[in-house]
């Protein structure tokens, strides 16, 4: 009896050791086939193949995006119907970045996503940048930015990178692409339409060298970055410099609606309301759910 059950068994164990064989070599194709997926041994179908960098975004958990621009002091949240707010109207009197931070900390969050421009065009950071004026070609400086307002002298985001580094918080920024108000921006193109007050006129490849100027400046003053937003993603003409500028800039960066442009993008779960589909695959393959 004992020689029979013996025998049962050591031909389970040739039989199975062979099949992890098979498995382990198909494994070894599979990973060597894409950057991004691999084939399932079982099924055939891709399954996700995250990168280092999205594994440690993802082991963070939790994390915090502050919504803190010009649009926090309307009763509006991105200056809608071309409205164009007086700079004025940007008087922090009592900002302080270590209690941002010290929420975070007594939340649990890991890492912090600061609003650097929203879709008003006002930019939270000092800016040497100077651009001509269409049709009249008059140069002018990026004067919609924090060094303009009240609180001129103050660069708010070094403020909130330092007082995160105190707490080991990492850190990124949200710098929507597609949408400027002040300078007449819809969808990521000029408007062809009648201004509105406050709002000034340019061409199209003077706003996509804007972008790729304000984009390399976040991206080489303030250190490397765990996140950054595309919210609303990006236009096909600037596709490309996106591409090179986050490769030499910033490649280990997590780029939330960047698929197509970093090799660590991620998406959001669903809806601003947190409603996400079920199932939800966050699999970096595909802007979408994913299959």
């Amino acid at each position: 009896m004992m020689k029979i059950t013996f025998l049962v068994v050591l031909l389970f164990v040739l039989k199975n050791d062979g099949r992890l064989t098979r498995y382990q070599r198909q494994r070894h194709r599979s990973f060597q086939s894409s950057g991004k997926f691999r084939i399932s041994p079982t099924t055939g179908v891709r399954i996700a193949l995250p990168t280092p960098e999205q594994l440690i975004w993802q082991s963070q958990e939790l994390g915090v995006l502050i919504h803190f621009n010009m649009a926090t002091y309307l009763s509006d949240d991105g200056c809608t119907d071309q409205i164009v707010p007086n700079i004025s109207l940007f008087n922090p009197y009592l900002l302080n970045t270590n209690n941002w931070v010290q929420t975070m900390v007594d939340f649990g969050a890991k890492y912090a996503v600061l609003v650097a421009k929203h879709a008003c065009g006002f930019l939270m950071a000092p800016s040497d940048i100077k651009f001509p004026l269409s049709p009249s070609g008059e140069i002018i400086s990026y004067n919609y930015t924090v060094d303009y307002s009240p609180v001129q002298g103050i660069d708010i985001l070094q403020d909130f990178i330092q007082s995160c580094e105190e707490q080991q918080i990492r850190t990124g920024f949200y710098y929507t692409v597609v949408t400027n108000t002040w300078l007449n921006v819809d969808s990521g193109f000029v408007q062809n339409r009648t201004l509105k007050p406050g709002q000034i006129n340019i061409t199209q490849e003077t706003y996509d060298n804007i972008v790729l100027q304000q984009l390399r400046a976040l991206w080489t003053k303030y250190g490397a970055l765990d996140e950054i937003w595309f919210d609303g993603g990006y236009t096909q003409s600037l596709k490309e410099p996106i591409i090179a500028l986050l490769k030499e800039l910033q490649p280990q960066s997590i780029a939330f609606n960047g698929y197509g442009v970093s090799s660590n993008p991620a998406r959001w779960i669903g809806t601003e309301m947190g409603i996400a589909p079920d199932p939800n695959w966050s699999t970096g393959i595909t802007n979408d759910g994913g299959d």
